[in-house]
């Protein structure tokens, strides 16, 4: 028995005819598309590669495996102690965590720089106190407050702020001294013969 004969037509030009392992080739090669026209001894009409030819069917579904199986999320943590804070215990179902703990914002220096953040309410008086001591009648003011701010800090170590503190006890020192060399100049002016004059 003879093989049947192929023809094909391709953008409107007959080829052929071919036997069915050629057309098969051809289809493989992708010279035989699947919307070209084919014919064979038989056939009532000229027909799509697709239809008329089992060599463009459609590809069968890859094996795929089965779905993982859900497994309950460990959680990250341990029970309380078992891990120190800041880090997490490692080993199966532990994660890490989403981000660097951070530290508070008064304790980056940086932020104490800019901001008044972590740092004793005497320290910041005390300083600006010390500024003001200057002035002569702030500096006994900012030696009281700054020996305060001094206890504060050392009485609660989270706080910050003894370089103010410190400032402020030096310039109302140098404050204090500087209003009694003006009460002393004053008292001594107010005992001469003559006030508001000076002796030579």
């Amino acid at each position: 028995m003879d093989k049947p004969l192929w023809y094909y037509a391709r953008d409107g030009a007959q080829q052929g005819p071919v036997t069915g392992v050629e057309l098969q080739r051809l289809a493989q090669e992708g010279t035989l598309r699947p919307q070209d026209l084919v014919w064979r001894d038989g056939m009532a009409q000229w027909q799509p590669a697709r239809q008329a030819t089992p060599f463009f069917a459609a590809p069968a579904v890859p094996f795929a495996p089965p779905p993982i199986p859900a497994m309950a999320p460990q959680p990250p943590f341990g029970p309380p102690g078992a891990v120190p804070p800041g880090t997490y215990a490692a080993g199966p179902g532990a994660y890490p965590p989403p981000y660097a703990p951070q530290k508070p914002i008064g304790e980056d220096a940086g932020m104490r720089m800019i901001l008044p953040v972590g740092r004793s309410i005497w320290a910041i008086a005390a300083g600006y106190l010390g500024l003001l001591s200057v002035l002569g009648c702030f500096g006994p003011i900012a030696v009281i407050v700054s020996l305060i701010a001094i206890r504060d800090i050392k009485s609660h170590p989270d706080r910050h702020g003894m370089g103010r503190a410190v400032f402020g006890l030096v310039m109302g020192i140098l404050g204090t001294l500087l209003l009694a060399g003006m009460v002393w100049g004053a008292m001594q002016n107010q005992a001469s013969p003559h006030p508001g004059r000076y002796r030579y």
